[in-house]
């Protein structure tokens, strides 16, 4: 038996590590009468005294119902991170992915550069995150991803596309994977990575929208015409938004807005840029587009090669034709 084979049955490195210590030095005593207990399906444990007893029918059903609604998620708590409410934590995927998730400081990417810098051993195979493998386990397998970024693949795994399609293998590889850093794709949490506001299996993604869409200091109807206008809902406390445009008047609300609306009333991209909205006559607004911001704010010192058309309380601001984005207003 090999440190190896300890790995292709899904052993932990730190036991492979420690089998193939005792090999390397025989002469270590204490180790020889250490014992492995090599388990069969269904037990498992450090002496094969566990086992689940359950019904894979029941299981299944269960996770295609949990699957319609938000999930329970996993915090990753060594990082005081604020998401801009109690609904969002901060997954470990999300920690040095490139892209900022934490509003307090950005402390999410802080010292990744010391990662990103290391260097590798000659025996060793460099992920694009900076971590290193064994140059041994790097494209061992095709379909199989050393590196938590996936970088060491030459095609992109996604997760399977039904809940129905895992198995047991296939359901703890994709919780083992990051998002590719660089390519600015949202975690949902369990391995599956989707472009920015399109939806997780899991409903990650409606964590984000309900933190985005959070109050703030806006007037409740401005906040339901700005909701409903930007798309990033389609419904407001289980009511459509077009429902209540054809019922009420909320949207001559819009021009009653404070004279500079900013929202989402949190940043929406790299924890400093934010959209403002002058007021306007709806008269004049297509409603059956997004809503597209007047003005595109950001922190100046952050985004120093953009000149900016003038300043909204601590941030530089420019007109949303100069960042490339198309009015929807005639």
């Amino acid at each position: 038996m090999t440190a190896y084979d300890l790995l292709s049955w899904s052993k932990s490195v730190d036991l492979a590590e420690q089998y193939q210590y005792y090999i390397n030095q025989q002469s270590q005593l204490s180790m020889s009468s250490k014992i492995f207990f090599n388990c069969t399906q269904p037990w498992f444990g450090t002496r094969c005294q566990y086992f689940l007893e359950l019904n894979d029918s029941i299981i299944l059903t269960d996770i295609d119902l949990m699957s319609s609604s938000i999930i329970t998620q996993t915090c990753y708590i060594l990082l005081d991170c604020v998401r801009g409410g109690p609904l969002m934590c901060l997954d470990w995927r999300e920690v040095c992915d490139g892209r900022i998730d934490c509003l307090n400081g950005a402390i999410d990417e802080m010292e990744c550069f010391n990662l990103e810098i290391n260097e590798c051993g000659p025996d060793e195979y460099r992920c694009h995150n900076g971590l290193c493998i064994s140059k041994i386990f790097w494209k061992n397998e095709e379909d199989t991803a050393e590196c938590l970024d996936q970088s060491d693949l030459w095609y992109e795994f996604e997760c399977p596309t039904s809940l129905f399609t895992f198995n047991a293998f296939s359901m703890f590889e994709c919780e083992e994977y990051s998002c590719k850093p660089g390519e600015r794709q949202f975690s949902c949490g369990d391995g599956q990575c989707v472009e920015d506001f399109d939806a997780c299996q899991n409903g990650r993604h409606l964590l984000l929208v309900q933190s985005m869409i959070k109050l703030g200091n806006l007037s409740d109807y401005c906040w339901i015409v700005m909701a409903c206008l930007s798309k990033i809902t389609d419904q407001i406390d289980g009511k459509l938004c077009e429902q209540i445009f054809k019922t009420t008047l909320i949207l001559n609300q819009l021009q009653l807005c404070d004279d500079l609306t900013q929202f989402p009333t949190i940043p929406v991209l790299f924890g400093h840029v934010h959209f403002l909205y002058a007021p306007k006559n709806i008269s004049y607004v297509n409603i059956d587009l997004a809503f597209v911001p007047d003005y595109v704010c950001y922190d100046e010192q952050m985004c120093h090669f953009l000149i900016p058309t003038f300043h909204h309380e601590i941030h530089a601001c420019r007109h949303s034709h100069e960042m490339g984005l198309k009015s929807n207003v005639t």
